[in-house]
C-alpha cells in the first residue's frame, strides 16, 4: 500500500513539474508575453480588421452588445460601463471577476481580477486593449485581500526567478490566467463581430 501511495505522489509531482516546465517554455507565457508602455504600465492590444460586409457602425453596436453581454453575471461579477461615445465608436468597461488557479472538492486557489476593458473602431479595423489590471487575491482568508497591481506581479521581472529561467510559484500562476484571459476575451470579441461565435 505504502509502495503505491508513493508511486502515486511521484507521479502527481512529475506530471506537475512537466505541467509547469510546459507553461514556461510556452512563448506564448514566456519573455515579452507581458508589454508594458513607457511608464511600465502592463497592457494588451490587438487590432483585427472588420469583414467587408460590415460597417463600422454595425461592428461597434456588435461590440458592444457583446462585452454587455459579455461583462454581466455570470460570467462576471460585475460589469459596468466607464466611458461610451457612439458617434466615434469607443468604449471602455471596468470588469470585475474571478480568475481561477485550482479548484477541487475542498479547495479553491482563485483571486479576484479586476480591468478596464476598451474597444475603438475605426479605419476599418477595431481595436481591443485590457489595461489597469489589478488582483485581489485570498480575500476571504486572514492577512488575504490586499490589491496587487499587475505592474507589480505579472511582468518578465515580478514572475520569474532571479536567473529568469523558471516562474515564480506564487506569481507565476497570475501571469498565466492574465494572459488566458486576455486571449480569450479578445477571441470572443473577435467571433461575436465575424459572427462565428
Amino acid at each position: 500500500m505504502k509502495k503505491t501511495l508513493l508511486t502515486i505522489v511521484g507521479l502527481l509531482i512529475t506530471l506537475f513539474a512537466f505541467a509547469r516546465d510546459n507553461y514556461e517554455q510556452n512563448p506564448k507565457y514566456g519573455k515579452g508575453a507581458v508589454p508594458q508602455d513607457e511608464n511600465g504600465d502592463v497592457y494588451f492590444t490587438q487590432t483585427v480588421d472588420i469583414p467587408e460586409n460590415i460597417s463600422e457602425d454595425i461592428c461597434y453596436e456588435i461590440l458592444m452588445n457583446w462585452a454587455k453581454g459579455r461583462f454581466a453575471q455570470p460570467y462576471a461579477q460585475s460589469g459596468r460601463i466607464l466611458n461610451e461615445d457612439s458617434q466615434t465608436h469607443r468604449f471602455i468597461f471596468h470588469v470585475d471577476q474571478i480568475i481561477v488557479f485550482k479548484s477541487t472538492g475542498f479547495v479553491a486557489d482563485e483571486s479576484k481580477i479586476s480591468y478596464n476593458f476598451s474597444v475603438a473602431v475605426k479605419n476599418g479595423q477595431f481595436t481591443m486593449t485590457m489595461t489597469d489590471i489589478k488582483y485581489r487575491y485570498e480575500e476571504g482568508r486572514e492577512g488575504g485581500g490586499k490589491a496587487f497591481p499587475a505592474e507589480d506581479w505579472i511582468t518578465d521581472k515580478e514572475a520569474y526567478n532571479r536567473a529568469g529561467t523558471k516562474f515564480l510559484r506564487s506569481t507565476g500562476k497570475f501571469r498565466i490566467k492574465t494572459i488566458d484571459l486576455k486571449d480569450q476575451l479578445f477571441q470572443r470579441a473577435s467571433d461575436a463581430v465575424s459572427g462565428t461565435l
